[in-house]
């Protein structure tokens, strides 16, 4: 392995790794606090985007795409490293646009496991507990 990497390179890799964990402990619980209690269960969720002129909004999200799709490799790549990829991958997903996002999430919620740490999370924070979506938007 030594042939392949060098040890400055190594260091520097398993830095950016443990600053990306550190991150993503930071981060992901804030937007779990942050989010409005309705954000998984309201059936069409406000997006900043859609009240711009076209001239501004479809070019904000094709460099929002271009930007998800470049953290969704370089998650995919640090993967492959000694790096933590996840926290890349997940930013990746929460800013694509891609069609049944919002069903995939809903999917995801409905798991009680996921559901619990959530509202866990905010009660700690005395937030109210997450909304759950109905099983037909979630299926």
């Amino acid at each position: 392995m030594a042939d392949w990497i060098s040890k400055e390179t190594l260091l520097w890799v398993s830095t950016a790794s443990g600053i990306g964990l550190l991150i993503l402990a930071i981060v992901i619980p804030w937007l779990i606090v942050k989010m409005p209690v309705d954000y998984f269960s309201h059936p069409k969720r406000y997006n900043r985007l859609d009240r711009k002129p076209a001239m501004v909004r479809i070019p904000l999200r094709i460099l929002k795409n271009i930007l998800a799709i470049a953290l969704l490799v370089l998650g995919g790549i640090m993967f492959l490293t000694p790096a933590s990829g996840l926290f890349p991958i997940l930013l990746g997903v929460v800013l694509a646009d891609f069609p049944g996002k919002h069903k995939l999430e809903r999917w995801i919620l409905c798991r009680d496991s996921i559901r619990n740490s959530m509202n866990w999370l905010r009660r700690k924070f005395r937030r109210k507990p997450v909304e759950m979506p109905s099983r037909r938007l979630a299926a």
